[in-house]
């Protein structure tokens, strides 16, 4: 019951912290009419609702996960921040490509054939974001060089 409280408000924390960072988006009007902030504000909502519900209402009968299942979770979110980081450096295909191996093996996926479907995976997003929707995504300053 208490983990579901100091949950709660790391959620409304994030999402509080994310909504201020969308903040400092600044993008011309003319590009898009809702613009860059409307995705982040929408996601820092639902966090801080999220967050708000677990201290308002929290679950007796949630057990926490095993020692073994938790340390799986949190190499994925350090994954991830991992990932934040090297995306400007690596760029988006070998970034995305290396976090998605990484879930994959973190939670018993065979080597090769995971980073086969991590890269196809890389790949069609870039696809789809980049030939279709015109969003461009980091090259990655290393190979700019």
């Amino acid at each position: 019951m208490k983990q579901d409280r100091v949950i709660g408000v790391v959620l409304a924390l994030a999402g509080v912290g994310l909504a201020v960072e969308a903040t400092t988006f600044d993008v011309s009007f003319m590009t898009d009419p809702v613009g860059p902030k409307a995705l982040p504000f929408l996601v820092a909502t639902m966090l801080v609702a999220g967050g708000l519900v677990a201290i308002a209402r929290p679950r007796p009968d949630v057990p926490l996960p095993p020692a073994d299942i938790a340390i799986r979770m949190g190499a994925a979110v350090a994954a991830f921040f991992i990932y934040a980081a090297a995306l400007p450096w690596l760029g988006f295909f070998v970034s995305t490509t290396l976090v998605v191996t990484a879930l994959s093996l973190l939670y018993r996926g065979p080597l090769l054939p995971s980073a086969a479907a991590a890269a196809v995976l890389a790949g069609g997003l870039w696809l789809l974001f980049v030939r279709l929707l015109s969003l461009p995504l980091p090259m990655g300053e290393l190979w700019i060089r």
